[in-house]
């Protein structure tokens, strides 16, 4: 942008008076600077003569900066240049700054891709070219060589401006790699699955046709070749190559699966309510069926019928027969729900234990009388009698318990059978763990038996079983 002014001439005028300057209708003092047209500078000068004139001294930029005539100023990303001709003209030019941006909006130094090339904004707001770039990523600086894709590519720039990506040998002179890796001569022609290919410029495998084992030679691409009871069909649409068999047996009819309200073909699985997966079976009869092939978990793990699997606190079975998907708990589940591994509990006579997978066993039973017995012993409860905490036919029974050893009163432990004295009675261990009175003792006499009589040395010792009473008596024989 560019804005000129040009004073034509200047006025001398002859007074008495102080000398002044005229401009648009203006009187100026001496020395008197105004803008004019927002971008110019002018300045009064007076002689003592009464001469005058007015002369442009400098410039000023839209953002108010001032300019002297001659010089220039860069602010931003403009430069401002104040020139004055040899005419007097004065002119106000514009132009980019070192930090100008770029026309597509890009900012000084910043780089960026068109399509394959790439691209820094320069000093001055100047587009530079920098490099090419392949589809692999691949980054050649401009005027250098590079590989691209395993081909010597050059990126240049022409003098005319144009930029190119090319192969810098000759086109005929690459090799074309097949998929099992082997390499290919240019011309040659080689087998990729159901496709022929043909190695051609800067090493492409080009489609030229379709192979099948059945078939002795190419078939070519748009072309169908009939070979006993099959059609095979080579063909392109647009881009993309398909080969497709075609049979010209007549189809067998089957019948379909129903299920939900959908239809399911022969072999076709599917997953039913989130827990097993269905397969449908049809017969020529045109008849169908369902089977279960799998369950399927909470998390979506796919389990064999038949199988077990553990997962979370959970272990999951897949039942043969009557296919159902069984949770039982894992090695940390919780028994019923509630107790954790470890943990102990007391319901009704019986201590019980949470075990891995969810197992209760017992422990241990309890007496009415809060007496604990371990699961397999025998315990004496305070009503004198001994109880057994044990498996009957497998259930757990709290019973009295027939073979126990008596205690004495003084602790001594006695075996079913045993006889022995306590103060004036005799005591035989009977079942139970239960001591009876069998008879009486007199010390240094001997026994006497249930309501028998003994007189010894002047007294009589009497030994009384009565209404489940027993008493010794001495008395003086008569």
């Amino acid at each position: 942008m560019m804005r000129t002014l040009l004073l034509l001439s200047t006025v001398a005028i002859l007074s008495a008076w102080a000398v002044k300057c005229k401009y648009d209708g203006q009187d100026l003092d001496n020395n008197q600077i105004i803008v004019v047209q927002n971008a110019f500078r002018i300045k009064c000068l007076t002689e003592d003569n009464g001469s005058w004139k007015t002369e442009i001294i400098g410039c000023v930029t839209p953002d108010g900066t001032e300019i002297d005539a001659g010089q220039k100023k860069e602010h931003g990303d403009k430069i401002h240049e104040c020139v004055k001709s040899e005419s007097g003209q004065v002119s106000l030019k514009e132009s980019k700054g070192r930090m100008a941006a770029c026309p597509g909006g890009q900012q000084n130094g910043e780089e960026w891709q068109e399509k394959s090339f790439k691209f820094r904004c320069g000093d001055g707001g100047v587009v530079k070219f920098i490099a090419c770039v392949g589809q692999d990523g691949s980054v050649i600086n401009a005027g250098e060589t590079g590989k691209i894709g395993g081909f010597d590519v050059k990126c240049e720039q022409h003098a005319n401006g144009t930029i190119t990506m090319q192969a810098a040998n000759d086109p005929k002179s690459y090799e074309c790699k097949a998929k099992d890796g082997s390499m290919k001569k240019n011309g040659q022609e080689y087998v990729e699955g159901n496709f022929v290919r043909k190695c051609g410029d800067y090493g492409q495998g080009k489609i030229i046709g379709c192979f099948a084992d059945n078939v002795g030679r190419t078939i070519g691409v748009n072309q169908n070749v009939t070979f006993g009871d099959v059609i095979y069909s080579c063909a392109k649409d647009g881009a993309n190559y398909s080969f497709k068999t075609y049979s010209l047996k007549p189809p067998a009819v089957y019948a379909m699966c129903a299920h939900e309200g959908k239809q399911y073909t022969n072999e076709t699985t599917f997953i039913s309510q989130g827990s097993f997966r269905m397969k449908c079976v049809t017969f020529k009869n045109l008849t169908s069926t369902l089977e279960v092939v799998s369950c399927i978990t909470p998390a979506g793990v796919e389990i064999p019928i038949g199988a077990k699997m553990e997962e979370g606190d959970k272990v999951f079975e897949c039942t043969s027969g009557n296919v159902t998907l069984k949770s039982t708990p894992g090695q940390t589940g919780k028994c019923r729900g509630t107790y954790k591994v470890g943990e102990e509990w007391v319901e009704d006579s019986f201590k019980l234990a949470c075990e891995p997978y969810g197992k209760v066993s017992l422990k241990s039973c309890f007496t009415k009388e809060g007496t604990e017995i371990p699961l397999g012993e025998a315990r004496r409860v305070p009503a004198g009698y001994a109880m057994e905490c044990v498996m009957v036919n497998g259930n757990v029974a709290l019973q009295t318990a027939k073979k126990f050893d008596c205690e004495t009163n003084t602790g001594e432990v006695k075996k079913i059978g045993e006889t022995w004295n306590e103060g004036n009675f005799i005591r035989r261990c009977a079942n139970y763990g239960v001591s009876e009175i069998v008879g009486c003792y007199v010390e240094n006499i001997g026994s006497v038996g249930l309501n028998q009589n003994l007189t010894s040395n002047g007294l009589l010792y009497m030994c009384i079983h009565q209404n489940d009473q027993f008493k010794f008596r001495t008395l003086r024989a008569q």
